[in-house]
C-alpha cells in the first residue's frame, strides 16, 4: 500500500479546519478566519504539526486561480469596458501613491526606532503593503452580492489592475537586490511579454472559446463538463505562468471570455464546490507561513492599522479624483484596505533576492496576516461607516469640495424634465426602466436619479428625463425634484444606500408615498422602519408568482388561489 507524505497533513487540516469554523460560527466570526486561525494553530506560531510545503503551496495557489476563473465567469467584457478608467486610471495611481506614502513612512519610522533600513528595503514595503487580497475582497463580496453593486465594481477594477501589476513590481524587486545582474534589454523584454502575452490572451480567448465551449457542454456526461472547465481554468493559468504572468490574471481573462454565455453557468455551476476546497486550502496556508515574535506583536499590529488607514485614504482619493460618487468611493477605500497574497510573493522574492531580512520578512508577514484579519470586519463595517462619514464631508469646506466634484449633478435632459416630475425613480435598471416606459405610456411626469453615468447617457439617449446622482445625498434628491414629487420609487440594489436614501428622502419629504424595492425578505423590515410606504420583495413576490401559476396548472379554482395569494401578502 502506497503513502502519501502530505496526505496526514490534509487530514489534520481538513478536521481541525471544520473544528475551529464550528467554534468560530457559534462566536459569529467569518469562515475565512477561522481557516486562516487553523493555519496559525497548526503552523510553527502555534503547535507545530504542519509545516508549509510544496504540496499544500501549490494547492493553496490552485485556489486562488479557481477562485479568480468563477469571479471572472461574472463579468463581461462590457463590464471592464465601464471599469477601463478605474483600472488604467485608479490602478496605477493607487499603487503608486500607496507604495510611496508607506515606503517612505516605513524607512522614517524605521530610523526614528534605531533599525533604519536600506531605501531598497522601504521600496519593497511599499510595494508589498500597497496590493490588496483579490481571494478575500472578492469571496467576501461574492459570499455578501455585492459584486454588482457600484462598490463592488469599483473594487475590482482596482483589483484587476493589481493582479496585472505584480509582474512589473516582481521585475522591480529584482532590481533592488544588492548585486542586480538585469539589464535594460532584458527588463524591456519582460515587460514587452506581459503585454503582449495579456493582449493575446484576452483576443485569442475572446474569439476562440464561444466556438469551443459548446463542443463541450453538449455532452450529456457531467464527467465532460468539469474536466473541459478544469482544462479551460488551467490551461489560461499555464499560458501565462509560461510567460511568467500571474496565473490567477491568465484565469481571471478565461472566465471573462466566456462570461454571461449558458455554458460559463453551467462551468461555473461544476467547479463551485472544487472552488471552495482548494480556496479553504489556500486560507490555511496563510496562517501556516507565521512565526509571531511576541516582542514584536505591538509594533505589527501598529503598523498593520497605519497600513490600513494609509491604502483606505488613499484609494478613496484616487476614486473621488474619478469622479466616482463619495460613499461608493469611501466604501471601496475600506473594502480594499487590507494587503494581499500577493504580497507574500513580493515579500518572499524579497526575501530571495537579498532586499530583506529574516527578521523584517516574518514582520511582514505577521502584519499583513493581521490586515487579512481585518478584512472580513471590515468589509461588513464599511456601508455603516460610509453612511455616517459622508455627512462629514459638507461640515468641512476643503472636503466639500470633494463632494461637488464628485459626483456631477447633470440636469440637461428633454423637454419634460423642465417640469416638476410626478414621480421620481432612483435606479435606471429593468425595473426602474419599465416603471418609466408606463408612465411615460399613461402620460405621467416623471424623473429618474442614477448613479452610474454611462447607464445616465444610455437612458438619456432614449428619450427619458434622467440626472446622475446619489439618493443618500440631499443636493441631488433636490435637483431631481423629490421635494415637489407626489411619489418616489427606489429600484436600486445597494441594501445600505437604499435604507440610506428613505432617510434623506423623508427628511425632504415626510408625506410623499415611498414604494422601495427589496431583493431579499431579511431586508424589507430594516427599509419599512426607515420610512417606505411599501416594500416589494423580489423573494417573496417571485415566491407568490411560483405558487398561483402551480395552483392554475393544477385547475384550483381561481377563487382559492386568490384567498392563498390574499393570505401571502398577509392582507
Amino acid at each position: 500500500m502506497h503513502h502519501f507524505p502530505f496526505l496526514d497533513a490534509l487530514v489534520i487540516i481538513c478536521g481541525a479546519a471544520v473544528a475551529v469554523i464550528l467554534v468560530f460560527q457559534r462566536l459569529r466570526i467569518p469562515p475565512i478566519i477561522g481557516l486562516i486561525a487553523t493555519g496559525v494553530l497548526l503552523g510553527p506560531a502555534g503547535f507545530g504539526v504542519i509545516v508549509q510545503d510544496d504540496m499544500i503551496a501549490g494547492l493553496s495557489e490552485l485556489g486562488v486561480v479557481m477562485l479568480l476563473f468563477t469571479i471572472g465567469l461574472e463579468f463581461s467584457l462590457d463590464d471592464l469596458r465601464r471599469l477601463r478608467r478605474i483600472v488604467l486610471v485608479g490602478g496605477p495611481l493607487q499603487i503608486l501613491l500607496s507604495s510611496s506614502v508607506i515606503a517612505i513612512g516605513a524607512w522614517f519610522v524605521a530610523a526614528w526606532l534605531g533599525a533604519a533600513i536600506a531605501w531598497q528595503t522601504a521600496i519593497l514595503v511599499g510595494m508589498a503593503m500597497s496590493l490588496s487580497s483579490t481571494a478575500i475582497c472578492t469571496k467576501l463580496l461574492k459570499d455578501r452580492r455585492e459584486l454588482s453593486l457600484p462598490h463592488g465594481r469599483a473594487v475590482m477594477g482596482i483589483l484587476i489592475f493589481q493582479d496585472i501589476a505584480v509582474v512589473p513590481l516582481m521585475i522591480v524587486v529584482s532590481l533592488l537586490a544588492p548585486r542586480q545582474t538585469l539589464g535594460a534589454d532584458e527588463v524591456l523584454l519582460r515587460i514587452g511579454m506581459l503585454v503582449g502575452v495579456s493582449a493575446a490572451l484576452i483576443v485569442g480567448m475572446r474569439f476562440l472559446l464561444p466556438r469551443l465551449i459548446p463542443f463541450v457542454t453538449r455532452v450529456s456526461a457531467p464527467e465532460v463538463l468539469i474536466l473541459g472547465g478544469l482544462a479551460l481554468c488551467f490551461g489560461a493559468a499555464w499560458v501565462t505562468s509560461v510567460a511568467g504572468i500571474s496565473m490567477a490574471l491568465g484565469a481571471f481573462i478565461a472566465g471573462v471570455a466566456i462570461a454571461g454565455s449558458e455554458e460559463g453557468h453551467a462551468i461555473g455551476r461544476v467547479l463551485e464546490p472544487m472552488r471552495d476546497a482548494f480556496t479553504s486550502v489556500f486560507f490555511v496556508s496563510i496562517g501556516l507561513l507565521v512565526n509571531i515574535n511576541l516582542s514584536w506583536l505591538p509594533a505589527n499590529f501598529l503598523v498593520a492599522l497605519i497600513v490600513v488607514l494609509v491604502n483606505a485614504i488613499i484609494v478613496w482619493l484616487v476614486l473621488v479624483g474619478l469622479r466616482v460618487p463619495l460613499r461608493v468611493a469611501l466604501i471601496a477605500g475600506i473594502v480594499l484596505a487590507e494587503v494581499g497574497e500577493f504580497s507574500f510573493v513580493l515579500a518572499t522574492a524579497g526575501l530571495e533576492y537579498g532586499v530583506v531580512s529574516t527578521t523584517g520578512f516574518q514582520n511582514m508577514l505577521v502584519t499583513i496576516i493581521i490586515t487579512m484579519v481585518l478584512t472580513p470586519t471590515l468589509i461588513s463595517a464599511a456601508p455603516w461607516l460610509a453612511e455616517r462619514a459622508t455627512p462629514l464631508m459638507n461640515v468641512v469646506p476643503f472636503l466639500r469640495r470633494f463632494v461637488s466634484t464628485a459626483a456631477p449633478y447633470t440636469t440637461q435632459v428633454d423637454e419634460a424634465a423642465s417640469d416638476d416630475p410626478q414621480v421620481v425613480i432612483v435606479g435606471a435598471g429593468v425595473l426602474g426602466s419599465n416603471v418609466a416606459r408606463v408612465l411615460h405610456s399613461v402620460g405621467i411626469t416623471y424623473r429618474m436619479l442614477e448613479l452610474n453615468g454611462e447607464g445616465v447617457a444610455t437612458m438619456r439617449t432614449a428619450g427619458h428625463s434622467i440626472m446622475q446622482g446619489d439618493v443618500t445625498e440631499r443636493r441631488a434628491l433636490e435637483v431631481a425634484g423629490v421635494p415637489r414629487a407626489k411619489a418616489v420609487v427606489v429600484a436600486i440594489s445597494d441594501q445600505t444606500a437604499v435604507v440610506q436614501g428613505i432617510r434623506a428622502i423623508r427628511a425632504l419629504r415626510p408625506d410623499v408615498y415611498l414604494v422601495v424595492r427589496s431583493r431579499y425578505a431579511a431586508h424589507a423590515k430594516a427599509m419599512a422602519e426607515a420610512g417606505a410606504s411599501l416594500v416589494v420583495t423580489e423573494e417573496h413576490e417571485s415566491s407568490i408568482s411560483v405558487f398561483v401559476a402551480l395552483l392554475a396548472r393544477l385547475d384550483v379554482s381561481s377563487d382559492v388561489i386568490r384567498e392563498q395569494e390574499l393570505i401571502a401578502r398577509g392582507s
